[in-house]
């Protein structure tokens, strides 16, 4: 009976996904709905949706890593992550550890992103700081969309309007562009990764009381680097031996 109030709901899309990274959000998301957390209960993303293995559901798919995007197990687990972080967000639940993405996502504003990662111990945790159990409920769409809701007892003011705004306080346009050579491919092989721009931001919590804005206080900032455009293209011919002795 206390669990019947939404605190805060957060919807993302995926509609530009492949089918790989499509099932990879929808398994991440199984994964966590359903959780309950009691109070001062803290809850670990990445325990919940770990290991990322074909075992527990994950298909190989595109993820950052070292200015690149290159394909690993589970690519596309940071949108559950983060679409849970705004849900929280809302909720007005503690955060308790959150990261940005190495290079900025398109699927919310800057700096409202929280990313995980094995390879650098990423996690997004936070914690249950009402008086009451809060339920997650996480779905997603034929449509692909994904939404967070948090359900708990409502406590806060009728009033009360809770809102976040990105803050972008530096655009870095890459000024170069990279080839990279690949032994593995062929002459004639060409595959291009689009720019990333890089960027400065931060994060306002907005609460408003009957409409009228009472405060305004910055709850993260976040670098994200930029990437220039590069190019992989393959150099292996069919007679090694002629072309090594160049």
């Amino acid at each position: 009976l206390q669990v019947k109030d939404v605190l805060g709901t957060f919807t993302t899309s995926y509609s530009t996904s492949g089918s790989s990274r499509s099932a990879n959000v929808s398994n991440g998301c199984n994964l966590i709905a359903g959780a309950t957390l009691y109070p001062g209960d803290e809850f670990s993303t990445y325990e919940a949706v770990s290991p990322f293995s074909v075992d527990n559901g994950y298909f190989m798919a595109g993820s950052y890593m070292n200015g690149q995007v290159v394909d690993s197990l589970g690519g596309g687990i940071c949108q559950v992550s983060t679409t849970l972080y705004n849900a929280v967000l809302l909720s007005e639940l503690e955060v308790t550890e959150r990261y940005n993405h190495s290079m900025i996502v398109t699927y919310v504003d800057p700096s409202a992103d929280a990313a995980i990662a094995e390879s650098s111990g990423k996690d997004f945790k936070f914690k249950n700081n009402t008086e009451s159990p809060i339920y997650i409920e996480g779905i997603t769409t034929p449509d692909k969309h994904i939404t967070f809701t948090i359900y708990g007892a409502e406590t806060r003011d009728p009033g009360r309007e809770v809102s976040y705004e990105s803050v972008v306080l530096e655009r870095i346009a890459p000024d170069t562009e990279v080839i990279y050579t690949d032994a593995s491919r062929p002459v004639g092989y060409c595959s291009v990764q689009s720019a990333h721009i890089g960027y400065k931001a931060q994060l306002w919590k907005v609460v408003r009381e009957n409409g009228v804005e009472v405060s305004r206080e910055q709850i993260n900032s976040s670098s994200y680097m930029k990437a220039p455009r590069s190019a992989t293209v393959g150099i292996a011919t069919e007679d090694e031996g002629a072309y090594n002795a160049i």
